[in-house]
């Protein structure tokens, strides 16, 4: 299959951002596809693949400065390559304000795909701006063949709040790389790596740190577990608009030496890092939870990892088995109940373990990337049909 991608974010800083368009491109190609890829130029160059073309527009730099360009120049890109060339389908993420994608579906005839991995209208926009925003999306969900979507609130408010029919939109869960075991360093080595005694209890975050994220109530029911377990510790690799306030947090609970930040590592730096936690959480505040829902980017890479993960949410109904078996689930904002799962990892590594091995042999035959985008590729083919010519 031929594909036209188009994706407009930051390669630059090793986030789920970048994990996910490279993942995705990778699980393309790992499926057999050739694919012109429509992305920022990183600045730095990329991994080379025989089967993805990359066309860069300007580098990325965030904000809404330069949108408008980014949005025409985009667009310019888009419709030569297809009157270039002949693609069988059309794949856009985090689409937004941008036109291109469904204006050169509708002229060429070309099948539209978007995934939709965040709330669809992100940020915040002047009134009259984001009502304009919104029709934009409504005529990307009208004209597209299908919507890939990771998260089962926002399938909802996709269809409620957009109209879209619930058979254009599919739940397919986010990726991670395939992580053979062998490759896995041990947990001992992790932490001489990070300086980290043999002997601590160490809870993880993998991510951007901002405000969706319940630092509050992770470090809340840290604190709260030291008694029962004095050697604690907390791994946090990433970085983001909050972490200031996140470390001054951590101070205030007399944490500060018992929490460590790696800042951002690229995806090739995890294995020396993520051995080291018995514990891994996700949990979003009340707001993002209700919106998000309680899986989301971080389970799968956690999972291939073997660690446990914790994450916060109302249920988890309506996604895989494997993953409402295999995740702890919490009630958003309430540390007091972490603190008892926690406990409860600690005190039972037995149910750990199994609950880890479990996960990650779901996440290893269902949730790589090549596995992701097979399941995308078969809903493609359920409404694409061979064009022999223009």
């Amino acid at each position: 299959m031929q594909i036209l991608y188009f994706s407009y974010v930051d390669l630059d800083t090793p986030s789920a951002c970048q994990t996910h368009t490279l993942g995705i491109l990778g699980g393309f190609a790992a499926n057999g596809c050739q694919i012109d890829a429509v992305i920022p130029r990183p600045l730095v160059p990329l991994p080379h693949r025989e089967s993805i073309r990359f066309h860069y527009l300007r580098t990325y730099h965030g904000g809404r400065r330069y949108l408008l360009r980014e949005v025409l120049y985009s667009a310019g890109v888009l419709w030569s390559l297809c009157r270039q060339r002949h693609y069988d389908a059309l794949y856009a993420r985090d689409m937004d304000v941008f036109v291109g994608p469904r204006l050169c579906s509708q002229f060429f005839g070309i099948p539209l795909y978007l995934e939709v991995d965040d709330t669809p209208v992100e940020g915040t926009y002047p009134r009259l701006i984001r009502k304009a925003v919104e029709l934009n999306l409504k005529l990307d969900y009208r004209r597209a063949a299908g919507l890939i979507v990771p998260s089962l609130p926002r399938c909802r408010i996709i269809h409620q709040r957009f109209g879209v029919p619930v058979e254009k939109i599919h739940l397919i869960l986010n990726g991670t790389e395939e992580l053979a075991p062998r490759e896995i360093p041990t947990k001992a080595e992790a932490r001489q790596h990070l300086g980290l005694p043999a002997d601590s209890f160490c809870l993880g975050y993998l991510g951007v740190i901002y405000e969706r994220y319940d630092f509050a109530t992770m470090l809340t029911a840290m604190a709260q577990c030291l008694d029962a377990i004095p050697n604690l510790l907390f791994i946090i690799v990433g970085g983001g608009p909050s972490l200031e306030e996140v470390k001054h947090r951590a101070a205030d609970l007399g944490l500060a030496e018992r929490v460590v930040f790696t800042g951002f590592l690229p995806p090739e730096e995890f294995a020396r890092v993520l051995p080291a936690m018995d514990v891994a959480l996700m949990p979003l505040t009340k707001a993002a939870a209700l919106e998000h829902g309680p899986i989301h980017t971080k389970m799968a890479t956690y999972a291939s990892f073997n660690l446990p993960v914790v994450t916060a949410g109302y249920s988890l109904e309506g996604y895989p088995e494997e993953v409402q078996s295999g995740v702890l689930l919490m009630p958003p904002e309430d540390a007091a109940a972490l603190a008892a799962i926690i406990l409860r990892l600690q005190q039972n590594p037995a149910e750990a373990v199994r609950l880890a091995q479990s996960l990650r042999r779901y996440v290893m035959n269902r949730l790589t990337w090549k596995a992701v985008a097979a399941d995308i590729l078969t809903v493609m083919e359920k409404s694409w049909k061979p064009l022999t010519a223009k």
